[in-house]
């Protein structure tokens, strides 16, 4: 696991089912990670301007409230404060369909649901690292 290298990182983490929320942040917190939780999302940018800094926002697609996880990416990104900082989608949606949308909208990357609790720190890590990832199951 990544631990020395998510050590001190914070991760803003938009989830609003709460079992994956908690094996979200129970992973991160495992590798060493701050883990910054909204389960509501409303609001989120307003939360994570809140919150700065932010190293890594983890965002889900499907959200409550009328709102979509790339209606919270376009927030984010028009705003100068959060506008760097990397999203990566984590969804259960059909990922061939999904990736195109991501990427289009500025994402650092894409994992489908469900994430691996072995694997999912490193991938966090290489985006950290300046790469992109995109990572589904058939």
């Amino acid at each position: 696991m990544a631990e020395s290298t998510l050590k001190g990182k914070r991760i803003l983490v938009i989830e609003d089912d709460v079992k994956n929320l908690a094996v979200f942040a129970t992973t991160l917190h495992r590798a060493g990670a701050s883990v910054i939780q909204d389960h509501w999302n409303a609001g989120a940018t307003g939360f994570a301007t809140q919150n700065l800094p932010i190293d890594l926002i983890v965002l889900d697609l499907m959200l409550r409230k009328g709102i979509s996880g790339y209606d919270i990416v376009d927030q984010l990104k028009a705003n100068p404060r959060t506008a760097h900082i990397p999203v990566v989608i984590v969804s259960s949606l059909d990922a061939e369909s999904e990736i195109p949308k991501a990427k289009a909208k500025g994402c650092a990357g894409f994992i489908s649901k469900p994430i691996s609790v072995l694997d999912f720190p490193d991938q966090l890590v290489e985006v950290l690292d300046g790469k992109q990832i995109w990572i589904f199951s058939r």
